[in-house]
C-alpha cells in the first residue's frame, strides 16, 4: 500500500528537506517504520526511548485526527498522513 506522509516545517529537515514521503504499511504504526527506516534523523523526533510516539506529535489522516489510536489506526491505499511536531512554550 502506499500511503503519502506530509511533513510541516522542523520535520522536513530531518528528511532531505521533503515535505511529501512516500511510505507504505497499514496502520500508521507500520507506515512511520517506514518512514523512520528511510529517515532515521526522524527517530528520536517520532518516538521516545520505549517506541512509544512521542506526545509532541500530532497525527491524522486524510485531515482527520488520528489521537488516541495513532499507532493502531489503520489507513488505506492512497491514504495521506499529516505529521506536524506540536512546540510550546511560555
Amino acid at each position: 500500500m502506499s500511503i503519502k506522509v506530509h511533513l510541516y516545517s522542523s520535520l522536513r529537515v530531518h528528511a532531505g528537506n521533503h515535505d511529501l514521503v512516500e511510505v507504505r504499511g497499514t496502520t500508521v504504526g507500520e507506515c512511520l517504520d517506514d518512514l523512520v527506516s528511510q529517515y532515521p534523523d526522524l527517530l528520536p523526533l517520532l518516538f521516545d526511548d520505549t517506541g512509544k510516539m512521542q506526545k509532541s506529535v500530532f497525527v491524522s489522516i486524510n485531515l482527520e485526527s488520528a489521537h488516541g489510536e495513532q499507532l493502531t489506526k489503520s489507513v488505506k491505499d492512497n491514504d495521506h498522513l499529516y505529521l506536524i511536531l506540536i512546540i510550546a512554550g511560555g
